[in-house]
């Protein structure tokens, strides 16, 4: 096999590593972990947005290659929303909670805005 035809391989290898099937598996694990973490109350929603963010942009990546589509990324209220949903959707089975916590987390949510006019998660 040529050199270049060894390179072009590995480079494609490389990128299914990290834009594929896997690397999106992979990241819906870290995300699931983070709204764990959030539900059981051992981070809050600040936290817990700023960290989920590098994998929410990574999986919105991987889709935007798999189907052509850009998503665009979202800012830092519309991520805390989308935390806030992750949580609520994770707790479906049991309503009760879901919407004892989701209200928690959306009230932190507007306290955050109301304070400060918006949202930003680059201190937390």
């Amino acid at each position: 096999m040529p050199a270049t035809s060894l390179l072009t391989e590995r480079h494609r290898r490389h990128e299914n590593e990290t834009s594929g099937p896997n690397a999106v598996l992979e990241n819906l694990r870290r995300k699931q972990a983070i709204i764990d973490e959030l539900i059981a109350g051992r981070l809050e929603l600040f936290e817990a947005a700023a960290r989920f963010a590098p994998a929410h942009r990574a999986s919105a990546a991987c889709i935007e290659n798999a189907i052509g589509v850009r998503s665009g990324i979202a800012d830092d209220e519309r991520l805390c929303r989308t935390v806030i949903g992750w949580v609520h959707l994770t707790l479906s089975h049991r309503p009760e909670e879901a919407e004892r916590i989701s209200a928690r987390l959306e009230q932190q949510l507007q306290s955050q805005i109301d304070q400060c006019g918006r949202v930003s998660l680059s201190h937390h």
